[in-house]
């Protein structure tokens, strides 16, 4: 009778290990499309090297140059550190969060357009960010003014 138990338990170890892991892909697909988005428009760590026009390639790279989009700003920091900002990296700040301490960014500013040609003004610093999380965990979106 053991054995005929024990026999069950093993057959049911490829079904619990199925299980296990469509939880974890769910689990993990859980922060959803914002916080996509917001790795799209916003994160770029190492700083991608594109040239003398790093705004311009990489507005262009990431869908945000047609129509031009007026300022956008690239954090060149890990996912595990934007994360953080979301929890013990950061305070609260006006509903949002903010990062304890500063991370480095390029702002790419629209001066101008040419043609269907979007022209940015790029401005490298290191400032403290503003981000509104989802759930308290994933960033979902950037606070260009704050």
């Amino acid at each position: 009778m053991l054995q005929v138990a024990m026999g069950a338990l093993k057959g049911t170890g490829p079904l619990f290990l199925a299980l296990l892991v469509a939880c974890l892909l769910l689990c993990a697909s859980s922060h959803g499309p914002r916080y996509q988005k917001f790795l799209r428009q916003h994160h770029d760590n190492p700083r991608t090297n594109a040239g003398r026009d790093y705004c311009g390639a990489m507005m262009q790279r990431r869908g945000m140059a047609w129509p031009c989009k007026d300022i956008n700003t690239f954090i060149h920091a890990s996912q595990a550190q934007l994360r953080s900002v979301c929890r013990e990296g950061g305070t609260p700040y006006k509903g949002m969060r903010r990062s304890k301490r500063p991370l480095a960014v390029t702002t790419c500013e629209l001066r101008r357009t040419q043609g269907a040609r979007c022209i940015y003004r790029s401005h490298a610093a290191s400032r403290y960010i503003v981000i509104v999380c989802d759930h308290g965990m994933w960033p979902a979106q950037y606070n260009e003014k704050a």
